[in-house]
């Protein structure tokens, strides 16, 4: 399997992915203080962990909740992928249309290292104009209309 088939293929779960923290020679994006009560915490920890299975999120919680203490955010480092985010030439994505092959190309140029402000942590410029929430968003685990419709109606996706 391709890297971006395997990108598109979902989040990896089993086994889970090693954690390689913040990447090395790559700008980050600042440390944000959201000031957030202890029952805000919990609904973030939530938020994140509702992209992932029972039986991994007593694993993942404790991980996402020091993300949020040290960066405040939660980016899922785990689930940054290991290939190199760049715009591959649009008939090697794995699509059934090529303008979802389109949508594809964009997002990956927007979060290539040479392009990216802060790369690992979604943001292409600006700031704060990042490209997805955290990693689990980038890989198509929940990709189906209803899903979409599900969480644009909670207020979490866009």
């Amino acid at each position: 399997m391709s890297s971006l088939q395997a990108l598109c293929s979902g989040l990896p779960l089993q086994p889970l992915p090693e954690n390689p923290g913040r990447w090395a020679g790559v700008p980050h994006a600042p440390v944000r203080t959201p000031g957030l009560s202890p029952a805000e915490e919990q609904l973030a920890l939530r938020n994140a962990l509702r992209y992932f299975p029972l039986d991994v999120q007593e694993l993942l919680a404790p991980e996402f909740a020091q993300e949020l203490r040290l960066y405040g955010h939660i980016y899922m480092y785990r689930f940054c992928p290991a290939m190199k985010m760049r715009a591959y030439p649009i008939g090697q994505y794995p699509c059934r249309t090529r303008a979802a092959a389109a949508i594809m190309h964009m997002i990956m140029n927007n979060l290539d290292p040479a392009v990216a402000q802060f790369p690992q942590e979604l943001v292409t410029y600006g700031g704060n104009g990042q490209v997805f929430s955290n990693w689990a968003q980038v890989i198509p685990n929940y990709s189906s209309r209803t899903e979409y419709e599900k969480l644009f109606a909670v207020g979490v996706t866009m």
